[in-house]
């Protein structure tokens, strides 16, 4: 998981508990609040019917969100049904009778009725906020109106009432509003946060997409126009053939040059070689890496004196490299580094957070092996639990033969 990815899980754990944690909450609140005010018969049957409000708003808020794509899999979906028509019939009606019942269980002291009767509203409203095309001017005045009939319906028994109903309803009021607003920004934010998840993901998504274009226009320009160019000279050939014309060898021996050319180019297309060098490998790996959300470092020195065999061979070890840690990976960080040192080059791709090893070797490790050993070079791979290294290495007395090589006529 790279460390974007961290970022986004962080706040959405965040989110989780400012909405889902308020549900368990309720029922603790609203009972120190009716221990000692009303008898049993009337606060335990009203404790009840809290927690099925508390536990239906809770099964609505996260199924609908769910649902909606706000909340990714989670262990809260423990709590999460197929169909919410059911629960969200229990939780309508049991917050109405909660709210409605509330003042013959509370006690009129300013402080435990303004706390309670602000939960109630603020917390049994919270489902609301379970559609995104909901109002939050709609789940404020909710949550209001049930905190204002918990306060003002019932003879709310206990001690005698010291603080005016009127105070304690705008204080209620206040409380419940503050809290469907911090509410209401929360699921701002995990909504910002999912956008911005997806967004990073489809960036990474239309980078590979737009490498895959690449090479399929570039493949397209050279085989395309080498195909036509086949397909007029066999025709023109056939028809020399017909007629007995001599020339028709040497228009089937251009075919055949044509034919080699293509060969040569497509072969140049598919390695990466075409328009492509060793710079710009390692600034595509980099872009590549960086959409995906992993930071990178690229250290590339020298690469001027590289031999061309050596820096398409190189070039190849970044793309399949990048191509590994984007597949066999979730990482974090990687490192990119070309030197040249006591006339030996070398290129270490290193990456963290690598998937657990397997005993079968890929074909692109053993096409890269292939590849380098072509030119004398040797590819090595170090792995432990923490990390992934590719060090492709080409020596001293490979480069003076390939030098050698380039410099015999």
């Amino acid at each position: 998981m790279t460390s974007t990815a961290r970022g986004v899980r962080r706040t959405e754990r965040y989110v989780y508990n400012s909405l889902h944690w308020a549900f368990p909450i309720l029922p603790l609140a609203s009972l120190a609040a009716v221990a000692s005010a009303a008898p049993l018969e009337w606060s335990l049957p009203w404790l009840a019917l809290v927690i099925v409000a508390a536990w239906s708003g809770l099964v609505v808020l996260h199924t609908q969100m769910r649902d909606s794509g706000l909340l990714p899999a989670s262990a809260w979906d423990a709590v999460r049904v197929r169909d919410v028509k059911r629960p969200r019939l229990v939780w309508i009606v049991a917050t109405v009778v909660v709210a409605a019942t509330a003042g013959f269980v509370l006690p009129p002291t300013a402080f435990l009725l303004t706390l309670v009767s602000a939960t109630i509203g603020s917390v049994l409203a919270m489902p609301l906020l379970g559609r995104a095309d909901t109002s939050p001017v709609l789940v404020g005045l909710t949550g209001i109106a049930l905190g204002q009939v918990a306060v003002w319906v019932g003879p709310h028994p206990g001690i005698a009432e010291t603080t005016p109903r009127l105070v304690i309803a705008y204080w209620s009021a206040f409380a419940t509003a503050a809290l469907l607003g911090y509410t209401v920004m929360f699921r701002n934010v995990l909504t910002s946060t999912r956008e911005l998840e997806r967004a990073r993901v489809d960036t990474a998504r239309l980078a590979v997409t737009e490498e895959r274009l690449r090479f399929s226009r570039d493949l397209h320009d050279v085989f395309g126009r080498t195909l036509s160019a086949v397909a007029l000279k066999a025709e023109l050939a056939a028809e020399q053939a017909r007629r007995g014309r001599p020339e028709a060898i040497d228009t089937m021996n251009e075919v055949r040059s044509i034919a080699t050319r293509a060969l040569d180019e497509v072969r140049a297309v598919v390695r990466g070689y075409r328009e492509s060098d060793l710079n710009a490998e390692v600034a595509g790996a980099r872009s590549l890496l960086e959409a995906s959300g992993i930071d990178v470092s690229t250290v590339v020195d020298g690469v001027a004196q590289l031999s061309p065999p050596v820096a398409r061979a190189f070039a190849w070890v970044v793309r399949e490299g990048t191509t590994n840690i984007l597949r066999h990976a979730d990482a974090d960080h990687a490192r990119v580094a070309v030197t040249i040192y006591r006339d030996a080059a070398r290129l270490v791709l290193s990456n963290d957070r690598p998937h657990p090893a397997s005993d079968r070797i890929g074909s692109g490790l053993a096409g890269l092996t292939e590849r380098l050993a072509e030119i004398g070079g040797t590819l090595s791979i170090h792995r432990d639990d923490d990390s992934f290294t590719l060090t492709a290495m080409v020596d001293a007395a490979a480069l003076a033969r390939l030098r050698s090589a380039e410099e015999s006529p």
